[in-house]
């Protein structure tokens, strides 16, 4: 190996680990002013991404022997198999932050240590493997990432499905942010597997040199994104309000008819029909559940038996059908305008957003009611 080989080899794997000790300092340790008490619920997973970065300090053996076989394959098991393990932790602490420690419970960790632990002695010279070792190695550690990479697959698949009941449970629009945000990361965690095995199997120094600048890339742009100072808060989190407790209903049954009694049902129903129809609530963007109930001043069960009473199938439905009737009337009164700014104006967050709700209900697109 020359020396200018050995220069960019060693500059990119350094990088790699500076970067990621620094990604490290951040999550752990900086607390942007401007997120202030809504830094917790916009990164509920920070610990678990620190640990991610801090982790890779183990790549130290190959740092200080660039070049060295056996150096090479540990760093590429062990990114391999601890990357999965601990992205499998981060996805559960962000997305299901009210299951505790059932994957990081650190037992996954153990098969991938008994593995890795032959391979780094081997790598800082402390033993001598036998003969037909790195065959036995990459089959252990190729039967260990099936495991891990399923479990991948099934997170992003449980990830999908909260992200459904979310969207029609509190979200008013589909491309709201946190559930733009889901959709979007779901299925990073594979994506990355998959390249990290492509760099596993390969076992060769510059396809670990591509896999470094990709990865320093993609932390710098990831810090930059999750804890950028001057960032606002997109998905707009209301303030947290105290509900008042309602005493004098019953207690819920078996019957879902029970929770609201005829008279509370009626006034909720009136109010309900007030923000709506004369204040145009769901005009506002990013609107949620947690909005209505703070207005009405009532709790999620009866809110959600005051919408299923009137004829929707939840809060989405029930917005989105509002927004998709405001949409043809102003169409209709203002025919030149913009889809775009009509779009906006009913609370839509695109004109794509509103298209789709459009079809949805079982309507033409809303280009059509112009020349109705």
């Amino acid at each position: 190996m020359t020396d200018t080989t050995y220069m960019i080899l060693f500059s990119a794997n350094l990088a790699f680990i500076i970067t990621h000790l620094y990604g490290w300092l951040l999550k752990w340790f900086y607390k942007p002013e401007a997120y202030k008490e809504h830094y917790h619920e916009l990164f509920p997973a920070r610990k678990a991404v620190g640990i991610i970065y801090l982790l890779q300090i183990f790549e130290l053996p190959y740092l200080l022997q660039i070049g060295d076989s056996d150096a090479l394959l540990y760093v590429n098991a062990f990114s391999l198999l601890f990357f999965s393990i601990q992205m499998l932790i981060m996805c559960e602490d962000y997305f299901f932050p009210e299951i505790k420690h059932r994957l990081n419970g650190y037992w996954l960790f153990i098969p991938a240590i008994l593995v890795l632990l032959p391979m780094f002695l081997q790598a800082v010279n402390l033993i001598d493997m036998p003969e037909g070792w790195r065959v036995w190695s990459v089959g252990a550690v190729s039967l260990l990432f099936v495991a891990y990479f399923s479990l991948s697959v099934r997170m992003a698949l449980r990830i999908r499905n909260a992200v459904r009941r979310a969207n029609e449970d509190q979200y008013a629009d589909s491309d709201d942010f946190p559930v733009r945000f889901a959709n979007l990361i779901r299925w990073v965690p594979t994506l990355v597997l998959v390249l990290l095995a492509i760099n596993f199997y390969a076992d060769d120094p510059w396809v670990k040199f591509g896999r470094d600048i990709l990865f320093v890339i993609g932390n710098v742009g990831f810090c930059i994104l999750t804890l950028n100072p001057w960032r606002k808060v997109v998905s707009g989190l209301p303030e947290q309000t105290e509900i008042p407790e309602e005493k004098e209903l019953p207690t819920p049954s078996d019957s879902a008819v029970r929770q609201v009694t005829n008279a509370r049902f009626d006034d909720l129903a009136r109010r309900l029909e007030i923000l709506l129809t004369e204040e145009k609530i769901f005009t506002e963007p990013h609107i949620t559940s947690d909005v209505l109930i703070s207005r009405l001043s009532t709790n999620s069960k009866y809110l959600a038996e005051v919408i299923r009473r009137s004829g929707y199938q939840s809060f989405y439905d029930m917005i989105s059908q509002h927004r998709v009737r405001h949409a043809i009337s102003l169409i209709h009164q203002h025919p030149n305008e913009r889809l775009a700014d009509i779009a906006a104006r009913c609370g839509f967050s695109s004109q794509a957003s509103m298209t789709k709700a459009f079809k949805a209900q079982g309507k033409e697109t809303p280009s059509s009611y112009r020349i109705m």
